[in-house]
Order: structure tokens, then C-alpha cells, then sequence
């Protein structure tokens, strides 16, 4: 009786990898983030927190290519560089704990980016002020609130030396034409 449960359970565990690495139709291929196979607060703060600053640095890249206001482009030039930084820094907590994070943007996000990439001019510069008020927002709440539940000291000592970084760029934004 023992030989023909354990037949099946070896049949199923040499096909689940397949199927994990992406060797069924319709699901994903390569490694995934640790997030998306945790409900740990701590690593869905980096997740999340990554999905941000590489918004900001793609939508900024994108605003130095099609915005001819001077304003808007300096904004951009610094959001790239203060979210390269800032990633650089949660790249490395996350290596520390073995967390791999996302490589890129949210769907939504994403989504934002092609609406983006086909406005130009003032309409351009009006949407781009428009997803930068609303992201730095969002991010604005997220380490609010992940500074009153977090458990990782060093995470929440990143959330805290950023808020008031975040708090300025959403200021900021608030006053690109």
C-alpha cells in the first residue's frame, strides 16, 4: 500500500518543478520575488517600496526624453538619482535577508508608464505631475503605516530616514507646472 502512494507523490514532485520554473503554459518564468510568495510585512514593505522607486526612476527617465520644460526636467534628473539611491540602500537590507525583490513596476504602475509614453508636450507634463503627486502619496502612507506595524529594525530604519525625504518630493510635485 505504501509503494503506490509514494509512486504518485514522486510523480508529483518531479512535475511541480517544471510547472514552478515555468514549464507549464501561462505561468511565469524565471525566479520570483520572495514577496510574492510571503504575507511578511517586513518583505512586502521592500517589495512595495521597490515597486515605487523604480516607477519614479522609469517615469523620470521618460520625462527627461519628451518634457521641454526646464522645471520639470530638473525634478526628473533629481527623482532618478534620490530613487537610485534609495533602491541601492533596500537592495541591500533585502540581500542581508535573503529577500529577492521585483525587478520591476507594479501592473498599474506599468500601465501608467504606456499612458505616459504617449502624451507629449504640456499634456505630458501635466499627466507626469499627476503620477508623481499620486505615487508619492501613496508611498507617503505605505511608510506611515508600515512604521506602526513593521518588526525589521533595519527596514523600519529605512522607512524612517525616508519618510521625510518622500514627504519633500511630494511637496515638490505638487508645485511642477
Amino acid at each position: 500500500m505504501q509503494k503506490r502512494l509514494m509512486l504518485p507523490a514522486l510523480a508529483l514532485a518531479l512535475v511541480l518543478p517544471t510547472a514552478q520554473a515555468g514549464g507549464m503554459a501561462g505561468m511565469p518564468m524565471g525566479p520570483v520575488s520572495t514577496a510574492q510568495v510571503s504575507n511578511n510585512t517586513d518583505v512586502l514593505f521592500m517589495e512595495v517600496m521597490t515597486m515605487s522607486n523604480l516607477t519614479e526612476i522609469q517615469t523620470s527617465q521618460l520625462a527627461l526624453q519628451k518634457s521641454s520644460n526646464a522645471q520639470v526636467r530638473a525634478f526628473a534628473q533629481m527623482m532618478i538619482t534620490a530613487h537610485t539611491q534609495a533602491q541601492a540602500e533596500l537592495n541591500n537590507i533585502a540581500a542581508m535577508k535573503g529577500v529577492r525583490l521585483t525587478d520591476k513596476p507594479g501592473a498599474d504602475q506599468r500601465l501608467q508608464y504606456n499612458k505616459l509614453s504617449t502624451l507629449s508636450g504640456a499634456a505630458f507634463d501635466a499627466m507626469y505631475k499627476k503620477v508623481q503627486v499620486s505615487g508619492h502619496s501613496m508611498t507617503l502612507e505605505l511608510i506611515q503605516t508600515y512604521r506602526s506595524i513593521g518588526k525589521d529594525a533595519q527596514a523600519l530604519a529605512y522607512a524612517a530616514k525616508t519618510q521625510p525625504i518622500v514627504a519633500g518630493h511630494l511637496e515638490m510635485a505638487k508645485k511642477l507646472p
